[in-house]
């Protein structure tokens, strides 16, 4: 197991890194998978995200409670980012909160 290459094993939430940028009134999130596993199941705790306006794509992200499941479940490969914007008056303050790992 090495932190911050491809070689993680078992991968914490540690190695979901999420990060998020402000274009006008955009903000483009990514969410990076540091490890060599395929993480599925992405879920990010996300306070405030029922006040969105709008998500592009509009099945990036699924409310749950205070909790948002990313991508409708499906992986986010190893080593790879997945992206989408939301439209909203303020920044949300997204935390990765779990998913499963798939090896092979």
């Amino acid at each position: 197991m090495t932190r911050g290459s491809l070689q993680c094993f078992p991968g914490t939430v540690k190695d979901l890194v999420v990060n998020q940028v402000r274009t006008n009134a955009e903000l483009k999130v990514t969410i990076t998978n540091k490890c060599v596993c395929s993480f599925l199941e992405v879920t990010l705790l996300c306070p405030g995200f029922d006040s969105v306006k709008k998500i592009d794509p509009p099945t990036a992200v699924s409310m749950n409670g205070r909790n948002c499941l990313i991508n409708n479940g499906n992986p986010i490969y190893g080593g790879k980012t997945f992206e989408f914007t939301y439209t909203s008056d303020v920044e949300i303050a997204f935390a990765p909160l779990s998913f499963r790992e798939a090896c092979s």
